[in-house]
C-alpha cells in the first residue's frame, strides 16, 4: 500500500477507514516511479533543472544530497512519484536548515519544478503551484485541462495544491507559491480558508526585467480587497471552514445499494470510501454534500468530495477533485487526455432530491475523458 495519504487495501477499506486515507485504495500497487519517468521524459529542464532527476536509487537514500538544486529536484521527485504531491515538513525543514532560508522562500523552487508536471492540452501554459501548511509539509499543485470539454471544467494549480493538503489532512495554509499571480477565480478560491486574508502569496516580480527570480509576497487580502466570502452567506463564524474537520452524518438511504450478482468487493470498497468523502465534503452553501471514487485499470481507487465556494463558480465537483487524487498517486493525465481511459469505473454518492445534482456532469465529463467507464450513483441520507 502506498504511504502517507495513499491507498489501504481493498479489504481494509470494508471497515470504517480513517479520512486520513481516503486518497486511494491500492488492490495491485503501481511501479512508483512510472509516472515520474513518463512526465520527466516531456518536460524541459533549465537552469537548476538542468540536472538530472533523482534515480530509484537516490529516492531510497535518506540522506539530502548536499547540492541545494539536487535536493530540490529530489524531494519534487519523491513527492509526485511516491507521496502524493506532498513534501513532508522533514524535508521541508531539513532544506530550509541547508540553505539557511525560511521555509516559505523555498516555495518558488518547488514551483519551478511542479509546473513541468502540469496537463495543459488546450493552454500549452503550464502552472504550479506549491503551498505550505501549518504543520510545516509542502502541498504542490499543477494545472489540468480536458481535452474535448469546456474550459471551465480544468482545475487550476492552486486548486489542485489546496485539496492535495485537504487528502493530507492539513488544517491550514500559511503561504502558497504559483507560477504567475492566481486568477480571480483562485483568489477566491483561496479565500474559503481560514485566515485567509493574511496567507502569504508569493508570485514572480512582474518589474524582474533581468530574470533575477526575484518575487513579490503579498496577502491575499491585498489580491482580493472587499472580498466576498464565507461570512456573507452562513453568517456563522463557528462553522467549519474548507480545510477544517467536518463530518456531514450521511449514511446510504434504505435500497440504494441493490443486491447484485456482478458487484465485487472492489465496488463495495469503492461505495463505502465515496460514503466517507461525501461526509467530509465542504458543502455549507447548497447542504448538497457528495463524494465519488474512480476505479482504474490497476483496481487502484481515487477518491475526491464537492469543494464548495462562496461564489459558486470557482466550487469544485467531486469528480475533480478525484482526478486531483489520480495524477497524485497514480499518474493519471497528458497532453492527448488518453491516460484518462484508465478509469473503469465510478461511484458517486450524493443526497437525492439535494438543491446541487453531481450525477449530471459526472456522466458528461466521463463521456468524454473515459467514455468507457460506467457510472454508478448511490443515493445517501442525513441520520437524524
Amino acid at each position: 500500500a502506498r504511504g502517507g495519504s495513499g491507498g489501504v487495501p481493498a479489504k481494509a477499506a470494508r471497515g470504517r477507514p480513517s479520512l486520513m486515507s481516503m486518497a486511494s485504495v491500492a488492490r495491485t500497487p503501481s511501479p512508483p516511479l512510472a509516472r515520474h519517468r513518463r512526465w520527466s521524459s516531456r518536460v524541459s529542464k533549465s537552469g537548476c533543472s538542468s540536472r538530472p532527476r533523482a534515480s530509484a536509487a537516490d529516492l531510497a537514500d535518506p540522506a539530502p544530497p548536499a547540492d541545494p538544486c539536487a535536493f530540490v529536484l529530489e524531494a519534487v521527485a519523491r513527492a509526485t512519484a511516491t507521496d502524493h504531491f506532498v513534501i513532508s515538513a522533514e524535508r521541508v525543514l531539513a532544506l530550509a536548515a541547508q540553505r539557511g532560508l525560511d521555509a516559505q522562500d523555498l516555495l518558488p523552487e518547488f514551483v519551478r519544478e511542479a509546473q513541468k508536471l502540469a496537463i495543459p492540452p488546450t493552454s500549452k501554459f503550464h502552472v504550479g503551484a506549491a503551498a505550505l501548511g501549518a504543520s510545516g509539509a509542502v502541498y504542490l499543485g499543477v494545472n489540468v485541462e480536458l481535452p474535448g470539454l469546456p474550459l471551465n471544467a480544468s482545475i487550476h494549480a492552486e486548486q489542485f495544491a489546496v485539496v492535495t493538503a485537504m487528502r493530507a489532512g492539513e488544517r491550514a495554509l500559511e503561504a502558497i507559491a504559483t507560477t504567475a499571480a492566481p486568477c480571480g477565480h483562485c483568489r477566491q478560491f483561496m479565500n474559503e480558508l481560514r485566515g485567509a486574508a493574511s496567507i502569504n502569496v508569493i508570485i514572480p516580480d512582474p518589474n524582474d526585467k533581468e530574470r533575477q527570480r526575484r518575487h513579490l509576497v503579498l496577502p491575499l487580502c491585498d489580491l482580493l480587497p472587499h472580498s466576498f466570502g464565507p461570512l456573507d452567506l452562513t453568517h456563522d463564524d463557528s462553522l467549519p471552514l474548507m480545510l477544517e474537520e467536518r463530518h456531514n452524518k450521511l449514511r446510504f438511504a434504505p435500497g440504494s445499494i441493490p443486491e447484485a450478482s456482478g458487484a465485487t468487493e472492489l465496488d463495495g470498497a469503492a461505495a463505502a470510501l465515496a460514503l466517507a468523502e461525501a461526509n467530509a465534503a465542504y458543502a455549507p452553501y447548497s447542504d448538497s454534500p457528495a463524494g465519488l471514487a474512480l476505479v482504474d485499470s490497476d483496481g487502484i481507487v481515487h477518491t475526491g468530495r464537492s469543494v464548495e465556494s462562496a461564489a459558486y463558480n470557482p466550487t469544485m465537483s467531486p469528480l475533480h477533485a478525484a482526478l486531483v487524487a489520480a495524477v497524485g498517486s497514480a499518474g493519471m493525465g497528458d497532453a492527448n487526455g488518453g491516460e484518462w481511459r484508465r478509469i473503469e469505473s465510478a461511484t458517486l454518492v450524493e443526497i437525492n432530491g439535494a438543491p446541487v445534482q453531481y450525477a449530471g456532469t459526472v456522466a458528461l465529463i466521463l463521456s468524454t475523458i473515459a467514455p468507457r467507464a460506467k457510472l454508478n450513483v448511490i443515493a445517501c441520507e442525513k441520520v437524524v
